[in-house]
């Protein structure tokens, strides 16, 4: 086996549909209830990472050239500076024969020359790579539940009725809708709320981001780059003019009938208006008109996380999966790495 260091930005798209063939190659078995990556989502991934984290990405090969694991490695400089976070992806055929076990050491020791303790990591319940996890004596630090929201007549016939219900809680705010790029008015209250995220249940040992109006600037940037289309729907503060709440959708025009949910956050000061459900009843209104054609709608929370969980239970969301998320010191992954002996690591 050898293992390079792959540059996507510079690799043909042949290369990359073949590495993307490798990320989706275990798709129907370790995370069979949502649609697997598309080509557009991945290549913005792998080429462009999420809110300028350094990332890095290795290939391991057989003997043959063939494909047969990678990882992707995110090394964050502003938070979590003694954290790793790995993605780390063994095809099924190749699995159960010391690859992955390879391929941790490796990373191991990229994390080792970044300063970092920690790797950070996570995957779906029942699935290989949680059977990896406790192999390699890594530590459960907390769930996250994946809900699924079917969109149809079902759905839109209640939320008029929860509209009416929230509305006479949020006198004094308004609804504001985009697309794309934050307005200026209200961007540096969009990092505040991208900030509030930081009282949300997490890891003990992670540290939430750290948000300015340019990291908030480069991730709408990063999203149109990527041709995937990031509704906004804000529930605005009048005597303010700021932000008070927000909620934003992501649609990938190449995975038809299917939205991604980002963030839903409220500013501690303004809780307690029913915000986080007025904000998402408007987004879930404006998607019927804008994508009619999504049919169901993921989202992610941390399952000590009541209050976004009992919003998400209201509007009719049900439990898709269970994703653990785990940590490993970086010494001992490096350790167990050395042990796996007659591979070639470039």
């Amino acid at each position: 086996m050898r293992i390079e260091r792959f540059d996507p930005a510079n690799a043909s798209e042949a290369r990359l549909r073949a590495c993307l063939d490798l990320v989706n190659s275990g798709h129907a078995v370790d995370d069979p209830n949502v649609p697997p990556v598309s080509f557009r989502r991945f290549r913005g991934w792998w080429t462009r990472g999420f809110a300028d984290i350094p990332q890095q990405i290795w290939l391991a090969s057989d003997n043959d050239g063939a494909l047969i694991g990678c990882y992707l490695l995110q090394t964050p400089e502003r938070d979590n500076r003694t954290n790793a976070f790995l993605d780390l992806i063994v095809a099924p055929a190749a699995r159960r024969h010391g690859i992955g076990t390879a391929l941790l050491g490796h990373a191991a020791g990229q994390a080792q020359q970044a300063d970092r303790i920690l790797l950070m990591s996570g995957a779906r319940a029942g699935s290989a790579g949680c059977e990896f996890a406790a192999s390699v004596g890594a530590k459960l630090e907390m769930e996250e539940i994946r809900r699924i929201l079917d969109v149809g007549p079902e759905l839109h016939a209640k939320l008029p009725g929860l509209r009416a219900e929230a509305e006479p809680h949020a006198v004094g705010y308004s609804l504001r809708r985009w697309v794309g790029l934050t307005p200026d008015d209200v961007i540096d209250s969009i990092a505040a709320l991208n900030n509030a995220m930081a009282d949300a249940p997490h890891g003990e040992n992670e540290e939430p981001m750290d948000w300015d109006a340019d990291r908030v600037r480069r991730e709408d940037e990063r999203a149109i780059a990527d041709g995937i289309p990031c509704y906004s729907v804000a529930a605005i503060h009048d005597a303010t003019g700021a932000a008070a709440a927000l909620t934003q959708v992501y649609v990938d025009p190449d995975v038809t009938g299917w939205a991604w949910q980002g963030i839903t956050a409220v500013v501690r000061e303004h809780r307690g208006h029913r915000l986080g459900m007025l904000v998402k009843v408007d987004m879930l209104e404006w998607l019927a008109e804008a994508e009619p054609q999504v049919r169901h709608s993921v989202t992610f929370n941390a399952a000590p996380n009541k209050h976004m969980v009992a919003v998400n239970e209201q509007l009719g969301h049900r439990i898709s999966d269970i994703f653990r998320a785990y940590e490993l010191a970086v010494d001992t992954a490096a350790k167990l790495g050395s042990r796996v002996g007659a591979e070639k690591l470039g």
